[in-house]
C-alpha cells in the first residue's frame, strides 16, 4: 500500500503524490530543492511533517500553507511549495511540539528579560543585530 504526501504549491491546488521509493529525492523534487523541516513548535498538525524548500529565499509566499498548518501569526509565512508527510500509523508529534515549545519560550523569558541565562540553565543567549 502507498503512502501519500500533499504538496501544497505556492500558487495553484495542493496534489497527492505517492511516497514510493527514494523518499528524499520524492520531496526534493517536490519542493525543488534541498529539503528542511519546519519544527514542530510552528505548526498544528498532529499526524504530519511539514517540508520546505531550504533556500526558500526569493520563491513567493505560500499563504495557503501557512494557514492550512496552523503556522502563528507573528512568524515569517513559508515560502514555495510546502509538502505535508504523514507520521506512520499511531505516531503523533504533540510530545515534541511541547518541548519544542517549552524551550522556545525559555528563550523569549531569557531575551526578554525575565529571568538569566544561567537561571535557564542554558548558560548563555547571545543576541545578534539585525543587519
Amino acid at each position: 500500500m502507498s503512502r501519500f504526501v500533499v504538496v501544497i504549491p505556492a500558487e495553484g491546488d495542493p496534489v497527492a503524490v505517492a511516497l514510493d521509493g527514494d523518499r528524499l529525492a520524492t520531496l526534493q523534487g517536490a519542493v525543488g530543492g534541498c529539503i528542511a523541516y519546519l519544527p514542530e513548535a510552528f505548526h498544528e498538525l498532529d499526524g504530519y511533517e511539514v517540508v520546505h524548500l531550504d533556500n526558500w529565499h526569493g520563491q513567493p509566499v505560500n499563504f495557503t500553507a501557512s494557514r492550512l498548518i496552523g503556522l502563528p501569526g507573528a512568524c515569517e509565512p513559508l515560502h514555495g511549495t510546502v509538502v505535508l508527510v504523514p507520521l506512520p500509523t499511531g505516531q503523533d508529534n504533540r510530545a515534541e511540539r511541547a518541548h519544542q515549545r517549552r524551550y522556545f519560550g525559555m528563550l523569549d523569558a531569557v531575551d526578554s528579560g525575565f529571568c538569566t541565562a544561567d537561571e535557564a540553565g542554558i548558560g548563555a543567549l547571545i543576541r545578534v543585530p539585525a543587519a
